[in-house]
């Protein structure tokens, strides 16, 4: 409702409508903090998640995300660049928040409130957040999107501190080398990646009748 109230406003200026949008946005703003990050977190409290990938996490999580990308989109050039990069970057923790409570329903079941995290559990989390991160620099290289660029560098960061304070303390043996191994392969392919790509296209063109050198 409120990515139609801010397409509609743009084409009436209507008051009612600018109002209404902002409204509905705060409304869902504090059901995704109150509600789904806290009294319906499945981390929480003991709520079965039936089905383990079309579940009630999709419709709770996935979805809500990428309306509020689109919400994000449509305010864009609109309203203030904090209000609309405040909408994208919560579209980016629901994104975030649906893979690993999905990872989650995968190892443990219905219920997700259990304190047990098994190795191989914390090690798939460290490569889906790495893989994510990867993806939304694809976008980001491909569109190009600054936005999913900046993304991008916000999810690797986060992988990266989770390997280090968290992996690098809670994994043992073999689960432990991979993340370090396979992490450090990730970064290194990013560096190359922008040193290629992005720093390639940064490069000033030469002016029109200059000898080739």
């Amino acid at each position: 409702m409120a990515i139609g109230l801010e397409r509609l406003r743009v084409r009436t200026g209507s008051v009612i409508h600018n109002i209404g949008a902002l409204l509905l946005t705060w409304f869902a703003g504090l059901a995704i903090v109150l509600g789904l990050f806290g009294i319906a977190n499945p981390l929480m409290r003991s709520i079965e998640i039936a089905g383990p990938f079309f579940n009630p996490l999709m419709l709770g999580y996935a979805i809500p995300a990428i309306l509020a990308l689109l919400l994000s989109y449509a305010v864009a050039g609109r309203r203030a660049a904090a209000y609309a990069n405040t909408i994208a970057a919560a579209a980016l923790v629901l994104a975030l928040a649906w893979i690993t409570l999905e990872i989650r329903r995968l190892y443990h079941g219905p219920f997700l409130n259990s304190f047990r995290t098994f190795d191989a559990e914390q090690y798939t989390y460290s490569v889906a957040w790495l893989v994510f991160g990867v993806v939304l620099l694809g976008i980001g290289l491909l569109l190009p999107s600054q936005r999913a660029r900046l993304a991008s560098a916000v999810v690797i960061a986060v992988t990266i501190l989770k390997v280090f304070l968290i992996d690098m303390s809670n994994l043992t043996g073999a689960y432990r080398a991979f993340s370090f191994i396979g992490l450090g392969l990730v970064l290194v392919a990013i560096g190359w990646l922008y040193q290629r790509i992005l720093f390639r296209q940064t490069k000033t063109p030469p002016a029109a009748g200059s000898p080739a050198a």
